[in-house]
């Protein structure tokens, strides 16, 4: 199916400059999609992802959010989660603004998956559904113990000290091809300062707190040889909330589902779950 690419540019509620992308079908689409990348990376790594939801009559709006990709800002650095939301905000208004009368649907991988639950408690739930893969609820490989203390000291004194986060390719995907792609990628960085990881984390710890008040079903896919984010720590959510979560298991996946070899099956169980939500015969 044709469709339209287009990228934009918007305002988040403190003026900073954000760029968004649009994957539209030719056709009039059934759905859209919302969508909240990782820590480091961008939008644009999603294109054949999005390409993807459009053959199937499904729109795709995205964005690049502060110290990422396109967009201005340090990167990997916020002063407080609520600029990340409002970046979030500024990209469903705009997907209201001009296609507020098809149903649409949020959708966050990783530390996007920790941003978008996060919206949905903080912000508001009026969608149509959330999806949400491999977030960060808890880290495979988190700082503990001294380590964890002196930080939480230094995110007192020097909130904007960068660190690597230390996250490899060959640990977001097993596919080679894949993993290169992400190592030559330029608008893909490592970086995420004190007051970042320290502001997600704690959003983390309230997720997990307040699950129960998400009222609007969610997809929640988590692969479960994931060495990024914790699976278990997933798993737990889904129990906490069982009247609205459907848990996907992803066996012998790792972080990037949409870049594993199960890649086309999570794409199917997507658009198939989307499709029962709208009432529509794929």
């Amino acid at each position: 199916m044709p469709l339209t690419h287009q990228v934009f540019t918007l305002a988040s509620a403190d003026g900073t400059s954000l760029k968004g992308r649009l994957w539209k079908p030719k056709t009039d689409p059934l759905a859209t999609i919302i969508f909240v990348h990782g820590i480091g990376e961008h939008s644009g790594r999603y294109d054949l992802w999005a390409r993807q939801f459009c053959r199937q009559g499904i729109m795709v709006y995205a964005l690049d959010y502060r110290g990422h990709g396109l967009s201005a800002g340090k990167r990997g650095h916020i002063n407080h989660l609520s600029e990340y939301l409002d970046d979030i905000s500024a990209l469903v208004k705009r997907c209201r603004r001009n296609h507020g009368d098809i149903p649409s649907f949020i959708y966050g991988h990783s530390m996007g998956g920790n941003l978008v639950l996060s919206f949905l408690l903080k912000r508001h739930q009026n969608f149509s559904g959330a999806i949400i893969t491999s977030p960060w609820i808890g880290l495979v490989n988190a700082p503990t113990g001294l380590l964890l203390k002196v930080g939480k000291l230094v995110n007192h004194i020097f909130p904007g000290l960068t660190m690597s986060t230390g996250i490899k390719s060959s640990s977001l995907s097993s596919i080679k091809k894949n993993q290169i792609e992400s190592d030559i990628d330029t608008l893909m960085h490592g970086k995420i300062t004190l007051r970042t990881f320290f502001e997600v984390d704690k959003s983390a710890d309230g997720i997990m707190k307040n699950i129960q008040k998400i009222e609007i079903p969610v997809l929640l896919c988590h692969g479960d040889a994931d060495n990024v984010t914790r699976f278990d720590f997933s798993q737990k959510l889904a129990t906490l909330n069982q009247e609205h979560i459907n848990f996907r298991i992803y066996q012998g996946a790792l972080h990037e589902l949409h870049n594993e070899p199960i890649a086309e099956e999570l794409q199917n169980d997507i658009s198939s779950w989307i499709f029962k939500r709208i009432g529509h015969q794929s």
